[in-house]
């Protein structure tokens, strides 16, 4: 099913021993799903309860011609005992050995007794121990068994290599949820194509889009047809894109995508680790705004719902400018028809006439009769604090008009070249410059002083709780993805190579989190002392 040269080859027993303890650590996803509990590693454990389990590991000895070597465990502090195999075929049918704190207590899954050493459990899913001492106290844990990184497996087959952002080729799709969420489907038919710019056009390793033919929901994810697979190559921490969809999550930042950490291995070759996230686009679960008709076109109707990106490659089916230069593409309705477009580009324009008039700061007629600023203000904190380079007037800047509703920005996309990891553009810098608070609108709004106290009040209320927990954030991810990162950089070892646009090139993993880490430290602490002035 899966290629195996490559996995962990000649590992001797103490270097799988130190990789599958450090993975246990799991503090990660805000979405916690109904087979596992947010954790804490902890190294050792103090058992207080008689019925208490103190030990435990895959051996060898018990497991032959199914593990090459013992695989120890870690018991956190939530009750979760985890073991991860670094074989990614592992069978999952296994005796687990264990030792409790007083002799003679019994461990049962349901009504199975479970004997040390010997009983063959099934841990394909989530598997409950049940624990009673000779004194009749009971103790619950929950048992994980993972393999290969630990993180979900998406296992692609197509019919035809994938070469084409413009072609679809028809595959299907097999998701391993390896204990880490729910998934009703598994087996999912599927077609997918290249997507992405720059990225797709120059790193080896390609991002792509999933087409399902059907809505499908994903590792907790709720159900829709459009996916897609961020490579994140040139960005070496793989982490910048998933940690700014948290920070807009927890902002209110309109229709953040969740996302997810994946392996994925596509005919049998392992391509890395990917975050797979929602396509941007109009739907309940995504967008959320009125689906247009290419019948939408009486005075009632043709108000919405429109989805708009700031794109200076114009190259888009359907694109207009505003009088100050700035390029809107249509993303939805995607066959626009022209009495749609000449709605919403005269929209747009009024919106941008409105804002530049002298009367601009009038709460009834000046822009406030256009856009909704809070919308506008939680989408520009999230991309200020990452500076992102692209989201200063240039790409990936989504807007959005519901029907009958006003303009809002969101949703938030795409920074793999933001938190300092560009060579070419000011946004390397993270201190001395308002960067996303210069674009065009952004620099005018923040000439109002209404506008202004509603973004200070707003940063007041956020920088010690919200934003504090990017550093958090930053650390779990980091331990999340510590055998991940592994097995990408052995794919794609790049850790020592410059790739476009990087800043620095450090050679391993946890100094280019350490220079994330350090630089979104300047940025908030920057931010902060010069808010005042903002």
């Amino acid at each position: 099913m899966y290629a195996r040269s490559f996995l962990c080859a000649g590992m001797n027993i103490l270097v799988l021993y130190i990789m599958v303890s450090i993975s246990g650590c799991r503090k990660y996803d805000n979405a916690v799903t109904s087979n596992k509990k947010d954790s804490t590693t902890t190294t050792s454990v103090i058992a207080t309860s008689a019925a208490a389990i103190t030990s435990a590991k895959l051996e060898l000895k018990n497991n032959i011609g199914k593990i090459t070597a013992d695989v120890a465990c870690t018991i956190n502090s939530n009750d979760q005992i985890i073991a991860v195999i670094p074989d990614v075929n592992a069978t999952k049918k296994l005796a687990l050995t264990f030792t409790t704190k007083t002799t003679g207590a019994v461990v049962k899954v349901k009504d199975t007794l479970q004997v040390s050493g010997t009983t063959i459990t099934d841990y394909s899913k989530a598997v409950t121990y049940n624990v009673t001492s000779p004194d009749g106290t009971t103790k619950t844990y929950q048992v994980l068994i993972k393999v290969f990184t630990g993180l979900p497996i998406l296992d692609i087959t197509t019919s035809g290599p994938v070469g084409s952002k413009d072609d679809y080729v028809k595959g299907s799709l097999v998701v391993n949820p390896n204990v880490e969420y729910e998934q009703a489907q598994t087996k999912i038919t599927m077609q997918i194509k290249g997507r992405g710019n720059s990225t797709w056009v120059l790193y080896p390793k390609k991002p792509y889009r999933l087409k399902f033919d059907s809505k499908t929901a994903m590792l907790g994810m709720p159900a829709a047809k459009n996916w897609v697979l961020l490579a994140n190559y040139n960005d070496k921490t793989l982490m910048r894109n998933r940690l700014a969809l948290l920070l807009g999550k927890r902002l209110g930042a309109d229709y953040t995508s969740d996302s997810r950490f994946v392996e994925v291995f596509m005919n049998g070759e392992f391509l890395g680790n990917y975050l797979l996230t929602a396509q941007v686009e109009v739907d309940a679960n995504r967008v959320n705004i009125t689906s247009m008709k290419t019948t939408d076109t009486a005075a009632s109707t043709i108000t919405g719902g429109y989805l708009l990106e700031l794109d200076q490659k114009m190259d888009a089916d359907y694109w207009f400018k505003t009088k100050k230069g700035l390029p809107f593409s249509i993303k939805d309705p995607s066959a626009i028809t022209p009495a749609q477009l000449k709605y919403i580009s005269g929209y747009i324009q009024s919106t941008e006439d409105a804002l530049f008039a002298s009367n601009f700061t009038d709460p009834v007629n000046g822009y406030a009769k256009y856009i909704n600023p809070d919308s506008f203000m939680n989408w520009y904190f999230t991309e200020e604090i990452f500076e992102t380079t692209d989201a200063r007037d240039f790409s990936s800047i989504f807007y959005y008009k519901d029907r009958n509703g006003k303009l809002g920005m969101g949703p938030i996309w795409d920074f793999d070249t933001s938190s300092g990891n560009v060579d070419y553009a000011d946004s390397k810098n993270p201190t001395g410059i308002w960067y996303i608070r210069d674009a065009t609108w952004m620099l005018r709004l923040a000439q109002d002083p209404a506008f202004m106290a509603k973004v200070k009040t707003r940063w007041a209320a956020i920088k010690d709780n919200e934003i504090k927990q990017i550093f958090t954030d930053i650390d779990q991810n980091a331990a999340y993805l510590k055998l991940s990162q592994q097995q990408n950089f052995a794919k794609w070892p790049i850790l020592s190579t410059y790739v476009y646009p990087n800043a620095v090139v450090l050679g391993n993993y946890d100094s280019e989190v350490a220079y994330l880490k350090s630089f979104l430290t300047q940025r908030i602490s920057w931010m902060n002392a010069n808010m005042a002035a903002w």
